[in-house]
């Protein structure tokens, strides 16, 4: 008997609907446009005043990609970028800088956040309409398998992240991803079972005082985790908080697709891909859930 549900029943990343999205042809792409709105949105609720956020077009490019089946969006897909606006008040600091607030869960990397490796080329970012209608400050980007390491387009990615840090933004990116290679190579690998790896990450980096000073910090998340309330830096020492948990349930809630390609009585496809610890953790969700049903 099959077990559907309306809400995500995980305390984080629902496994079940993450590997079918990673298997499923455009299913990531329709994850991908919903959470950003909803990732938007969580933004815009949190913000100090004196800022604002939108959706622009990413630093990613999606195709079709076997056996991930991505489709192509002529090369965007909204993603969300913070301003600082110029004519609005000064920002209320809603937390002391990132340094101070960054929560115990998250773990730093002291590294240069660029190096020649992510200098394949050259690419000009432009960030809208920013002049007019304020100077951007942080960009926000969900990553896509077509720009992690082996995806068709990782080297745009990175030329694009190096961009992005030599206009001085901060960038957060986040990764559900478990099934590629992480983004950087101080990390650990889930996909091939490197001690202290993680399915899944957030990464907040600030290229301030300088590229080779700035500080690059990341949230590891397990499989049977909450998602986490992260930091992100502004202008200055100004900083905001976004309950990631609360978005990624939002995101869920709101598509049919989702909840109905999530079968709690079921392994979720592919289900070797995960570490034999994690596998049975989803198993003792998939039993807990069961008998939650059954009461």
């Amino acid at each position: 008997m099959s077990i559907h549900s309306e809400h995500n029943l995980y305390p984080g990343v629902n496994a079940h609907l993450n590997s079918a999205l990673q298997s499923e042809p455009g299913g990531w792409q329709s994850f991908h446009s919903v959470h950003v709105v909803d990732i938007l949105r969580g933004i815009d609720e949190r913000l100090p005043a004196g800022y604002f956020a939108r959706s622009e077009k990413t630093m990613q490019i999606s195709e079709i990609i076997p056996p991930i089946g991505l489709r192509s969006s002529g090369g965007t897909v909204p993603d969300v970028t913070i301003f600082r606006a110029g004519n609005l008040p000064s920002a209320s600091r809603e937390s002391s800088p990132l340094t101070a607030t960054a929560p115990a869960r998250s773990t730093l990397i002291i590294e240069t956040l660029t190096s020649e490796e992510y200098l394949p080329g050259i690419a000009i970012y432009q960030a809208g309409e920013g002049d007019l209608l304020g100077k951007p400050v942080t960009r926000i980007e969900l990553l896509s398998p077509a720009n992690k390491p082996r995806g068709a387009h990782h080297s745009h990615y990175l030329a694009k992240r190096t961009e992005t840090f030599q206009s001085e933004l901060r960038l957060v990116e986040i990764d559900y991803l478990h099934e590629t290679s992480p983004l950087l190579n101080a990390m650990p690998s889930y996909l091939l079972r490197e001690s202290g790896a993680f399915p899944y990450w957030v990464l907040v980096s600030d290229p301030r005082p300088t590229l080779t000073k700035g500080l690059t910090y990341y949230y590891e998340i397990g499989v049977d985790s909450p998602l986490p309330i992260i930091t992100i830096p502004l202008s200055g020492s100004d900083t905001m908080t976004l309950d990631l948990g609360a978005v990624y349930n939002r995101t869920f809630a709101s598509s049919r697709f989702f909840q109905m390609v999530v079968d709690y009585a079921q392994d979720p496809v592919h289900f070797e891909r995960y570490t034999p610890t994690d596998q049975t953790l989803i198993q003792a969700r998939m039993t807990a859930i069961a008998g939650e049903m059954r009461g």
